[in-house]
């Protein structure tokens, strides 16, 4: 069977000049399609007449199956991509996955459906089974985690099981027909050596996903699979774990591996917890070891009071610890903040930027807290009736006010996170000493043109929504 899966063309994120990340979910369902013609096409790397270039691609290809992947923001362009596949590869199926089919399958599935199947969950076991349906070897029912159509109405499957992630194939990621995927001009590509998290965090759809789970792959495993990427000519490498730091030990042992099998010769990203990386005091003197040049430091607040919002425990003493240790070691520390929380204040806002200075945190990134489908913290907050924008999910990026405060409207929200944001980042201190664009090729230059996105959302309230054009 020929089988396209697509990845939606969104880039909502203050960095889509500096890095271009590929999905490595839709190359690891490939990866599971052994007897099939597989194509991958990340429409992220298309951006503009996406309309033209996919009907090319369809009119080409003539797949017979078509697997759409989506989060909440990007649903609004996966309707668009669907309704270019009916017209372009009429007989083909549609199949929607990603954390939005999985969080908001009962919604999507009421009235017309723009697709013929959903897959809820893990989609390495549940696709290749639907393919098995499709080809009459297998009972729809039997299908993990599958919603389809039965006379006019979906029938909804039990969610499969986790996944035993032992059997998880290598990603394929020569099914793609689009690689040219970078950091700051290095080819760059994506790893992932556990899923899940335990953590209770009240704003995350993690758990939506995978339930309060963390699974491994051996280390053997991942050193196979970054050795694959060495032979792709690889540079920058991103770890896309949801909280690799869950064991620290074991993630201080893998950047073992990667020095003793000299991977260091790429460089690493990676996002951590605050308590995780520095539960292992060898850790961070080992990642620096390995060449992780960048840390994504999930902070989210200096508050005490938004931290047990979060469930987080009180972290500040571990996250000045944290930043002081990665900066030591010359590595690089983005800073992950959330604010427009149900109590915060104009000054409370203001407190989150202020720390970061003190901190010396080399990238802010703060979103705004956002009511994701699927979340506990979505229902407290339309209980709560903070909730400004109930429905249209383009706008949940996470870098556009989507509430309000019990002290501050959506429109006060939304222009004192962009005011402090152009402070910070228009400030000399961002580019002094700053490990983010040190050694970067035009790397002052990249930043300060994301910067302009900042006036930009001054003015318009829609700062950093995708540019793509279809």
């Amino acid at each position: 069977m020929k089988i396209l899966l697509l990845a939606m063309p969104d880039a909502a994120n203050n960095f889509h000049r500096v890095i271009k990340v590929p999905s490595l979910g839709l190359c690891s369902i490939a990866a599971h399609l052994t007897g099939h013609e597989v194509r991958i096409a990340d429409l992220v790397l298309v951006h503009k007449d996406i309309r033209s270039w996919l009907r090319i691609l369809l009119e080409e290809f003539r797949p017979e199956l078509i697997g759409v992947s989506s989060m909440s923001f990007q649903y609004e362009s996966a309707r668009v991509v669907m309704s270019i596949c009916r017209e372009s590869a009429t007989g083909a199926k549609l199949v929607l996955g990603g954390y939005h089919a999985s969080l908001a399958c009962t919604e999507l599935t009421e009235g017309s459906a723009p697709f013929d199947y959903l897959v809820r969950g893990e989609g390495e076991k549940a696709f290749p089974a639907l393919v098995e349906a499709l080809e009459g070897t297998r009972d729809f029912a039997a299908v993990p985690g599958l919603s389809w159509r039965r006379e006019r109405t979906f029938i909804h499957n039990p969610t499969g099981e986790l996944l035993d992630i032992d059997q998880i194939s290598l990603p394929n990621r020569d099914a793609r027909v689009l690689d040219h995927f970078t950091y700051f001009n290095r080819k760059m590509d994506c790893v992932e050596t556990s899923r899940g998290c335990t953590m209770p965090c009240t704003f995350c759809s993690i758990t939506g996903m995978y339930g309060s789970s963390f699974r491994c792959y051996t280390i053997e495993r991942v050193i196979a699979d970054l050795k694959e990427l060495r032979r792709r000519g690889t540079e920058t490498v991103l770890l896309v774990d949801d909280n690799i730091t869950l064991d620290a030990t074991r993630f201080r042992h893998l950047a073992e591996a990667i020095v003793e099998n000299g991977l260091n010769s790429m460089e690493y990203l990676v996002q951590a917890s605050v308590a995780g990386i520095v539960g292992d005091p060898e850790l961070i003197p080992m990642l620096a070891r390995a060449n992780f040049s960048m840390v994504f430091l999930g902070i989210e607040s200096v508050l005490k009071k938004n931290l047990q919002l979060f469930q987080k425990g009180d972290i500040r003493e571990k996250t000045e610890q944290a930043v002081t240790l990665l900066r030591r070691h010359e590595i690089g520390v983005m800073g992950g903040f959330i604010i427009g929380n149900p109590d915060d204040s104009a000054e409370d806002i203001r407190e989150v930027y202020r720390a970061a200075r003190r901190l010396r945190i080399d990238l802010l990134y703060v979103q705004c807290v956002t009511p994701y489908p699927g979340t506990r913290i979505r229902e407290e907050l339309l209980a709560s009736g903070l909730v400004t924008n109930h429905d249209d999910l383009s706008r949940y990026t996470g870098f556009i006010c989507n509430v309000r405060t019990r002290k501050l409207t959506n429109r006060q929200l939304n222009r004192l996170m962009n005011w402090e944001n152009i402070k910070f980042f228009f400030s000399p201190a961002m580019f002094r000493g700053n490990y983010f664009v040190k050694k970067r090729e035009k790397g002052v230059l990249k930043v300060l043109l994301n910067n302009l996105d900042f006036v930009r959302g001054w003015f318009l309230g829609d700062q950093f929504r995708s540019r793509h054009r279809f």
